[in-house]
């Protein structure tokens, strides 16, 4: 981002948790963390020339004094089910603390904090955006069944080309899967990010700009403001790339010809015996091909979903989403070596980044890595900024061109530093925000 004179504008963020059991309390104590971190990396910092009777001493800096509350432009809150019943206070205690021109929370069933994933026990995480220049807009949406059957989503926002969507949705009510296909087919250029997190089954609890809900979605659109999407997958392939011939909704009826149980016990014949325990582990997943215009596939071309269940009456295997005949699927098992290398080589291609968001599978975290915090701790070392976001039930974000509905993966919004790049006697022309994935 760049002033209307051209020069660059830093953007900020801070993060903290509070794990005290007070609800009241943890809102307090996060929020007044992320005020001082605020203000501190918000404060101007003014150059004192040295001593005129010593030449040779370099200037120093000394930082101003902040005449003003710290700007905060959103704010982003994650709290564990222990304070599911307390969101609203929460949230009210936090805008008090912060005076955000937006806030935006939810009721995971785990939070991340800087370094830190809490799957038990109470907790409140507050982080904090200071973007002079963007534009944030907040939504909710809802769902409505009509008599006549289906699902119609309600309240969704315009989006412009360019813009980043960012979204905390109800996995029991929202159909996220079709309305991310949806919306990557009548709004091209938009990026959604996000994931579904809730405290349980009726135990979902959201809340935008003071209002608490107990359904569907809210989220902000973010515009002008330099964002870059990481996704990286819990997963690694087995066999080969193979062609659906038979399905029917969710039901993969057959494979490459052959009754789809039958293909994949096949497949399960052939695992070594350390696939054999992965798959014992963690369950057995099916990728789906979403660019099918290449001669080979990676791991980052496919779109995961749980196999949920082998009907060997019918041959049919029932995953996690609808499939077309048509589709290239691929079979694919938990891979914490994988996982761990992915993400980190994600993460090294990211810029000087000001803040990040992370939305993680609940099917990674110490099920996987068989130790605490992996995910965050890696974007906080890798990224060098304090991380907040929650354990997720599904996560948003891109796929070639689109955005879908991803699942055990983790999902990383990086919020860009602007670096000023221009030669020292060229100011050269401002430039606007951008997107990529």
């Amino acid at each position: 981002h760049r002033s209307r004179e051209g020069t660059v504008v830093p953007v900020h963020t801070a993060a903290a948790l509070s794990r005290s059991a007070d609800a009241g309390v943890a809102a307090v104590e996060a929020a007044d963390a992320v005020a001082s971190r605020l203000a501190q990396r918000a404060r101007p910092v003014h150059t004192v020339p040295a001593e005129s009777a010593r030449p040779e001493a370099p200037e120093t800096t000394t930082a101003a004094a902040p005449s003003d509350p710290p700007r905060c432009d959103l704010v982003v809150v994650t709290v564990t089910p222990d304070h599911s019943d307390h969101l609203g206070d929460v949230a009210a205690a936090i805008e008090a603390r912060l005076e955000p021109g937006v806030l935006l929370g939810a009721v995971a069933s785990g939070v991340i904090g800087p370094g830190v994933e809490v799957a038990d026990g109470p907790a409140v995480v507050v982080w904090a955006l200071a973007a002079p220049g963007g534009w944030v807009q907040p939504f909710r949406v809802w769902t409505l069944r009509p008599v006549s059957g289906g699902v119609t989503v309600v309240g969704w926002p315009d989006t412009e080309p360019g813009d980043v969507t960012l979204v905390l949705a109800d996995p029991h009510d929202l159909p996220a899967s079709e309305l991310a296909v949806r919306l990557s087919e009548q709004r091209p250029g938009s990026l959604l990010l996000g994931g579904l997190v809730s405290g349980g089954l009726g135990r979902s609890r959201f809340v935008v700009d003071g209002r608490v809900h107990s359904d569907g979605a809210v989220g902000v659109v973010l515009r002008d403001i330099d964002v870059t999407a990481l996704l990286s997958m819990g997963c690694s392939s087995i066999g080969r790339p193979v062609t659906v011939t038979d399905a029917v909704e969710d039901r993969i009826l057959a494979l490459a010809g052959e009754p789809a149980s039958d293909y994949l016990d096949r497949l399960l014949a052939s695992l070594s015996v350390g696939d054999l325990a992965r798959l014992e582990k963690g369950g057995l997943q099916i990728g789906t091909v979403v660019d099918e215009v290449r001669d080979e596939y990676h791991s980052g071309d496919f779109q995961l979903r749980h196999v949920l269940a082998i009907d060997a009456d019918t041959g049919a295997l029932t995953v996690g989403d609808r499939i077309l005949p048509g589709s290239t699927v691929q079979f694919h098992l938990p891979d914490p070596i994988h996982a761990g290398a992915d993400l980190a080589a994600r993460l090294r291609t990211a810029g000087p980044a000001a803040g990040a968001l992370l939305f993680s599978s609940v099917g990674r975290g110490v099920g996987l890595f068989e130790v605490p915090d992996h995910d965050a701790r890696s974007v906080q070392d890798h990224l060098d900024v304090e991380v907040a976001g929650a354990v997720t039930e599904g996560e948003f974000g891109p796929l070639g061109a689109r955005s879908v509905l991803h699942t055990f993966t983790a999902a990383v919004t990086v919020f860009d530093q602007p670096v000023d790049e221009r030669p020292e006697q060229d100011l050269g022309p401002p430039s606007g925000g951008g997107v990529t994935g």
